[in-house]
């Protein structure tokens, strides 16, 4: 019982990690930094991983369709090893990628802004 308890939690925090490369991933499409692609009723969608356009999302679908598979199969037959290097490891690399390119992609975003409204300025 306490294997499948301590697994558990294993997959659990291996959540919480892909819930913060979600939401950083939604909050781009929020604002208007990416574009939701027509016939998508939400984004990111995770069923669309061959519409993927961006590093960004190409990086939240390799945390679902890998790490966190191998996370969890790692941890539930009992091989630590497999668990961290070929699960957890890149997990934790994946996320941090992601919320790295989400500050420079807004921070992209609003010096773009920024240059846009000072052309317009300009003009007036």
């Amino acid at each position: 019982e306490s294997h499948m308890k301590a697994s558990d939690e294993i997959l659990k925090a291996a959540d919480h990690e892909f819930a913060k490369a979600i939401a950083a991933v939604q909050g781009l499409y929020r604002d208007g930094i990416l574009k939701v692609p027509e016939g998508w009723k939400y984004a990111p969608d995770l069923l669309q991983y061959y519409d993927a356009k961006t590093k960004i999302e190409q990086e939240l679908y390799l945390i679902m369709l890998e790490y966190r598979q191998r996370t969890f199969q790692g941890a539930f037959h009992a091989s630590n090893d497999y668990m961290h290097w070929y699960g957890w490891a890149p997990l934790k690399t994946a996320v941090n990628t992601i919320l790295e390119e989400e500050k420079r992609m807004r921070a992209e975003h609003a010096a773009v802004k920024v240059s846009s409204n000072a052309a317009a300025a300009k003009k007036h």
